[in-house]
């Protein structure tokens, strides 16, 4: 039994100690996630929606830019508590300790104590998110950028997936050590009961569609220092799917000599579908040497999102005497003490599982951004890249914390650029390396193998991080 336990939380370790991306779908390409995203001075044609509408009217792209084909994706998952340490101190064969009848994998219980001080009072909490960058003949995350006269514009389309959540800490304590008397917790100083209750969480899957336009103008105030000057806008459509905890609550597991008592509930909110219109806006200048470029741009501003399609709002509440279930109740229009009381909330005889609350649409929208990046080519090889992030509230895997981030990328060679990126602030600090091979040039077309980037998230070294993140694009072809 202690085996087949601590083996089961070593996975949940595993698990949760993968990789903050931003709520803006087709932001995670290899490129900026191995400058640590300080990516928004240098994005170009198609990827300059996601990141600064203005950087497309910037000179130095080719007046054509379709992503044509690819395949990759990128992963992000972390948490708050564990790490790669917390596993190898833990769960391998050699740090593992042999219980009295010889067995390995045991854990004495000031290790237990060890792995529980690692979580926060508030409780676990996860990050997953999963990006599709590009589908073979499918432009998912990328798109076409084009002319139209004085104007660029480019029409792409974003698609990003991804969950967060928190888990009470009880729940651990009570994986970790068993089920205590309340008697025996109040004698240590604990609380007589877990808590096990206070959950939160949500999860999406939203899709845009982009259609950005930008120009090069030149305002009479910075002919003096710029040598270019843009500004531009996009139109946003989107479309997914999502749900989430509101609210939870109850006096959780408390176990007295007479028998275990429970007392939990949740509120839960959920769509199949909503759609959404948003506008994003920016602008982008070079410096009169042309070695610094600069953008600032404004996403997810405007931005409206109704969950309507098959809307439901949920609430169970679950009870429990003498280690016997005795109800499962939701909430109506009644008190929760009502519903407590009384299992049957449709009169039917039967004690209710589930519960329909309403079915009115809701409005959850992704949160609203700042970007501002700066680009500075330090040597023809050498570029070093900056930029500020700010949230303007919180979800859909963003933190308002402001979020700083530096990068640089060398080319050895034409055809084998390195990056290398730091990030502080935001939901976790952290590190991050890339490389690729390309891009090879070739008539009307350009070509990129195995761009890659690896990135620490709680921490700057490997070992002792709690999240990770992969952007991984097996090829790439580009039609200019």
């Amino acid at each position: 039994m202690e085996r087949k336990r601590f083996i089961a939380l070593a996975a949940l370790l595993i698990g949760g100690s993968f990789g903050q991306a931003l709520a803006v779908p087709g932001d995670t390409s290899p490129r900026s996630m191995g400058l640590g995203q300080a990516y928004t001075a240098l994005a170009r044609g198609p990827e300059a929606t996601f990141w600064n509408p203005a950087n497309l009217a910037l000179s130095g792209d080719s007046k054509f830019h379709w992503d044509l084909v690819g395949v990759g994706f990128s992963l992000f998952a972390e948490n708050n508590s564990f790490s790669v340490t917390t596993y190898n101190d833990n769960f391998t064969d050699s740090n593992s300790n042999v219980s009295p009848n010889g067995s390995k994998y045991y854990i004495s219980p000031a290790d237990k104590g060890d792995i529980l001080s690692d979580i926060p009072g508030e409780g676990l909490k996860m990050n997953v998110d999963i990006d599709p960058l590009l589908a073979a003949g499918i432009p998912i995350n990328g798109g076409v950028a084009f002319s139209v006269g004085d104007y660029r514009s480019a029409i792409s389309i974003g698609l990003t997936t991804g969950f967060e959540g928190e888990i009470p800490k009880d729940m651990f304590e009570l994986f970790l050590f068993g089920n205590e008397f309340e008697e025996s917790r109040l004698a240590a100083g604990k609380d007589g009961g877990y808590d096990l209750s206070d959950w939160d969480g949500s999860g999406w899957a939203v899709g845009t569609f982009n259609w950005s336009v930008a120009k090069a103008i030149m305002l009479s105030g910075l002919k003096d220092y710029l040598s270019e000057f843009t500004a531009g806008g996009t139109l946003k459509i989107s479309a997914g799917a999502y749900g989430e905890v509101v609210e939870s609550g109850g006096a959780g597991l408390v176990s007295p000599i007479t028998g275990a008592e429970v007392d939990a509930w949740l509120v839960t909110n959920s769509a199949k579908t909503g759609t959404g219109f948003g506008l994003d806006f920016g602008v982008a200048g070079v410096t009169k040497d042309r070695k610094t470029t600069f953008s600032l741009g404004f996403l997810n501003l405007l931005d409206t999102f109704s969950w309507s399609s098959s809307p439901r709002q949920d609430s169970l509440f679950v009870r429990a005497s003498d280690l016997r279930i005795t109800r499962f109740a939701n909430e109506d229009s009644r008190s929760i003490e009502d519903v407590l009381d009384n299992g049957d909330i449709d009169g039917d005889g039967e004690t209710d599982f589930n519960k329909l609350i309403s079915e009115d649409s809701f409005s959850r929208s992704l949160p609203a951004m700042m970007r501002l990046g700066v680009a500075y080519e330090a040597m023809p090889k050498l570029t070093v890249v900056g930029n500020w992030d700010q949230a303007f509230s919180s979800g859909f895997g963003v933190d308002a914390t402001p979020r700083l981030a530096g990068g640089v990328e060398y080319r050895l060679v034409d055809w084998f650029p390195m990056r290398f990126g730091l990030s502080l602030g935001g939901r976790s600090s952290g590190s991050s390396i890339g490389f690729a091979f390309g891009p090879f040039i070739l008539p009307h077309l350009r070509v990129s193998l195995l761009e890659t980037a690896l990135v620490t998230r709680g921490g700057f070294f490997p070992g002792i991080a709690k999240g990770t993140a992969i952007s991984l694009m097996f090829f790439r072809v580009d039609l200019i």
